[in-house]
């Protein structure tokens, strides 16, 4: 069954064990979808496995980890359709309509864009940072479900947690590249950017309905204490993981 008019109740915590010691506390956010058949889920700051973030998340919402589809990301508009699991090169944007298969994409401060048309089970998950958005990746990512048998009025879209306008200063290389209605701008050329009212903007241009978009109001860089943020710590910054299946 599918419903759309109440809201996605709180995230619940998934729970378990990194070898004998570590506990994870991570998000299952399978019921933003409203089907039984779509799982999904974003890592905390807490999971911890080595390099096997990906397959303990996708585990731990009864996803296949032997499954799981890596895109390469390079901050690009890239949108590739998969039907088998491993690395995808230079893409930032996968979407299915597979079972089984699990996508998966890491992020730190860009905005992890979950897409999902649960009456006609295909799926999608972005990186959409500033870049890719500017390119175009999030119409490229609705265009590409649509030519997988979705329908954009039935698409659900999370907006995941993300650097938000309170943090995301930019200069004016950057900010000429935006409507200025999605910037707040103070005395000197720099402003801060809304990417995540930008993203919702786009998504409803492409007929998503807005009252099947859901929004984070977490900002990667205020929460240092759940989520990694590249602006907080540069290239020593750690990932956060998002994954979403069909079943």
């Amino acid at each position: 069954p599918v419903f759309f008019l109440t809201p996605p109740p709180p995230y619940p915590i998934l729970s378990g064990l990194v070898g004998s010691e570590m506990c994870i506390r991570d998000r299952d956010l399978s019921d933003i979808f409203r089907s039984d058949k779509i799982h999904a889920a974003f890592s905390l700051k807490t999971l911890f496995n080595s390099g096997n973030e990906r397959k303990l998340l996708s585990s731990l919402i009864n996803l296949d980890p032997k499954k799981i589809v890596t895109p390469e990301q390079i901050h690009s508009s890239e949108v590739k359709i998969v039907d088998t699991p491993g690395k995808i090169s230079s893409t930032d944007a996968i979407i299915s309509s597979s079972k089984s298969l699990v996508l998966s994409i890491q992020v730190a401060d860009c905005i992890p864009l979950y897409l999902a048309d649960p009456y006609n089970n295909v799926i999608g998950l972005v990186h959409a940072g500033w870049r890719g958005i500017e390119k175009g990746i999030v119409e490229n990512s609705i265009n590409k479900m649509i030519s997988k048998g979705a329908h954009s009025n039935k698409i659900i879209a999370y907006i995941g947690p993300s650097i938000h306008k309170c943090c995301f200063e930019i200069g004016p290389d950057v900010s000429k590249k935006f409507p200025r209605n999605f910037q707040i701008f103070s005395n000197s050329d720099r402003s801060f950017l809304d990417l995540q009212e930008l993203t919702k903007n786009i998504l409803i241009k492409n007929s998503v309905l807005h009252k099947n978009i859901i929004s984070s109001n977490e900002c990667t860089k205020c929460n240092s204490d759940k989520f990694f943020s590249y602006r907080n710590t540069g290239s020593k910054s750690g990932r956060m993981i998002g994954v979403i299946g069909l079943t």
